[in-house]
């Protein structure tokens, strides 16, 4: 079977948006509840139009943990080992399936975002309903965060794409734990645990090494080298990853083998 075919892909992705529609709303409801929470217990509890600056770091915190941490949802929508024989009887191949059950993070953005608004809106309108004068929208201080952030002098090319290097190799990781675990719910606790174990033994035994500490003022060649080894890191990750949700088996009670 071809690896992929864009036709084969498109019906794919139309079958899993279908059978995982509660699962997206779900957690659409879900962000939109917390966010809403947390932005009227740190703006009308405290009565005070600073924590909105803390409004805005927890948006921040929210989307880079989805980013980051993005490939260790691909299996929450399924539940039971049914589900997960009925993906892999699909008449897709191994590596479409696999990039649509990657693609689980980035669907879930968008979705992130528009509850975001609605929160932002409804937290607004709760504090304006009350007359009270400092209320404003958190979106304000989000931009404000990123302009802020655009003029300092670290926001170089070269350190946005170290970020950018160093984001890919843990989402990596993190793909590599979700076909690696069994546990469906919590294997991103288990990955966590390994990427600490590994950011320990790094900064004891590699601490040192110009490759793992990503400055952007490094001389070119240096600079490539690194940037290298880390994408080459992940595209091996990924790669194994791939390996592994293809040898998925149903009756495995700990790791994917």
């Amino acid at each position: 079977m071809i690896q992929f075919n864009i036709h084969r892909f498109a019906q794919l992705a139309r079958w899993s948006l279908t059978n995982d529609r509660r699962y997206y709303i779900k957690a659409f409801f879900q962000v939109l509840v917390v966010m809403l929470f947390t932005f009227l217990l740190f703006t009308y509890v405290t009565n005070t139009h600073v924590n909105y600056q803390a409004c805005a770091g927890v948006v921040f915190m929210m989307f880079a943990i989805n980013v980051v941490m993005g490939p260790s949802f691909m299996f929450y929508s399924m539940e039971g080992k049914h589900d997960c024989q009925t993906l892999m009887l699909l008449p897709s191949s191994n590596f479409e399936k696999y990039l649509m059950r990657y693609a689980t993070w980035i669907l879930l953005l968008p979705l992130y975002l528009v509850a975001f608004f609605a929160a932002d809106l409804m937290q607004y309108f709760f504090h304006w309903v009350l007359g009270h004068e400092y209320g404003q929208f958190v979106l304000s201080r989000v931009i404000k965060i990123i302009s802020d952030i655009n003029r300092l002098d670290n926001a170089t090319p070269r350190f946005v794409v170290s970020i950018v290097a160093l984001i890919i190799w843990l989402q990596s990781i993190y793909a590599l734990g979700a076909t690696f675990f069994r546990s469906r719910k919590f294997n991103w606790v288990l990955t966590t645990a390994l990427v600490i174990l590994l950011g320990m033994f790094l900064f004891k035994h590699l601490g040192d090494a110009e490759v793992v500490q990503l400055r952007a003022n490094a001389e070119i060649l240096e600079y490539v080298i690194s940037m290298s080894i880390y994408i080459v890191l992940a595209m091996f990750n990924y790669w194994l990853s791939y390996r592994l949700f293809c040898r998925m088996q149903a009756k495995a009670k700990w790791i994917n083998l």
